[in-house]
């Protein structure tokens, strides 16, 4: 499929979302009776970022997510993603299915999951340019481990292990987060992250020079969700991408700097 198909389908993703209200409540009628909840959502970010590195800019995206409850404190779930870069100095997307099992144990949750990736013009994207190694590969696989809990003062907490069987490499990531409510429709979201790279987790195998075992980035964010309906929310966001030792030769040889600020908007109807 060509570049500008894919960043057809983003587009109309988003538009799709946009009238997705209008319909909500058609479709809970439909699944309600099943027990299955969930969201669709779209969005355009001025640069993509994932797990600190860098894959393109001006990308549209869409999301659509389903759950049901299994058992007592039991949750499944199943997420399927797509994501296009709409600069014409790179063809980069991709399409990600995921399924997770959810256990709420009281003093925390731990979420099982697994996510197989798609690379639909490679890992690297296609500029035009031969790509060797991983910078060539159309797909991954992944298992991973988060455990979340609420913490003091509000905030709320989380620790991720993830490993990818394509590379054979494991991700290690801990956040914080905390919610404000601003007015009866409108809050304010804070978000920390940072990720490390147990053993080359896209970094030294990128033949960049970055490091195996290091850091690899700190993500804060801040996002002001807007409620505009009962089921649908507006949300604006601005986030600063500080690239560490696993990811700045890497980033910075695609013509980012040590820290990056992007910024975009999402809207999601729930069901």
């Amino acid at each position: 499929m060509k570049k500008h198909t894919h960043a057809t389908f983003g587009i109309l993703g988003l538009a799709l979302c946009a009238g997705a209200s209008h319909a909500s409540a058609d479709v809970e009628s439909l699944i309600g009776d099943c027990g299955i909840s969930g969201e669709i959502s779209a969005g355009w970010d001025s640069r993509y970022f994932y797990r600190g590195l860098w894959f393109g800019d001006e990308t549209t995206w869409s999301n659509v997510e389903f759950s049901k409850e299994i058992a007592a404190n039991l949750t499944g779930s199943v997420n399927l993603f797509y994501t296009d870069v709409m600069d014409n100095d790179l063809a980069y997307s991709e399409g990600n299915i995921g399924a997770a099992l959810s256990y709420d144990a009281g003093f925390g949750t731990f979420d099982l999951g697994f996510v197989h990736f798609r690379f639909y013009d490679g890992f690297a994207g296609d500029n035009g340019g031969p790509a060797a190694g991983v910078s060539g590969n159309t797909e991954a696989n992944e298992i991973n481990l988060t455990y979340s809990q609420d913490l003091a003062f509000g905030f709320s907490g989380h620790v991720t292990v993830a490993r990818d069987f394509t590379i054979d490499g494991t991700y290690g990531e801990f956040g914080i987060s905390k919610s404000f409510e601003l007015s009866d429709s409108v809050g304010l979201d804070f978000s920390a992250t940072a990720g490390y790279s147990l053993d080359d987790y896209y970094a030294a195998n990128l033949g960049t020079g970055d490091e195996a075992e290091d850091w690899t980035h700190v993500l804060i964010n801040l996002s002001l969700p807007i409620a505009l309906t009962d089921s649908a929310t507006l949300t604006p966001h601005v986030t600063a991408n500080i690239s560490k030792a696993a990811r700045d030769t890497t980033n910075s040889g695609a013509g980012r700097g040590d820290t990056e600020v992007f910024y975009g908007a999402s809207i999601a109807v729930g069901f």
